[in-house]
């Protein structure tokens, strides 16, 4: 797992649009995929720069076998840790086996042109780990 290049997702999940317009024309971010359509769209700090945000609309996430939302009190997800794997199978095993709590296995989920899988910690934040292993 590539922990230190984890990356913030924010999950919109109200007016993609106003979110996009607010982190391109005010946070002054450059997108560097996707655009003000969605689903999903990453920015970087300026047109060189490697992405280092994203978000995506909220609606997709069903699209993970195993994925639901929040029910109750609960606050809805609004934010997602993603952390890079160059090994997703292998961190996915070894991850369960120490005890983490997936939603579900790996999957190739082909809208979003990745495979991954998400877990959540003690408290309930989501954490997605994907493969960045260019395969």
């Amino acid at each position: 797992m590539k922990f230190n290049e984890i990356t913030n997702r924010i999950l919109v999940r109200k007016n993609y649009g106003e979110c996009f317009d607010f982190y391109t024309e005010k946070m002054g971010l450059v997108p560097v995929w996707g655009d003000r359509n969605g689903p999903y769209t990453s920015f970087a700090v300026g047109g060189d720069a490697p992405a280092c945000f994203a978000i995506f609309a909220g609606d997709a996430m069903p699209m993970f076998e195993g994925y639901t939302q929040p029910t109750g009190n609960a606050q809805p997800d609004t934010v997602v840790a993603v952390i890079p794997s160059l090994d997703l199978d292998g961190d996915y095993l070894r991850l369960k086996e120490a005890g983490v709590p997936f939603l579900g296995e790996p999957q190739r989920i082909e809208a979003w042109g990745m495979r991954c899988t998400y877990f959540r910690d003690p408290e309930g934040n989501l954490f997605e780990l994907n493969d960045a292993s260019g395969v």
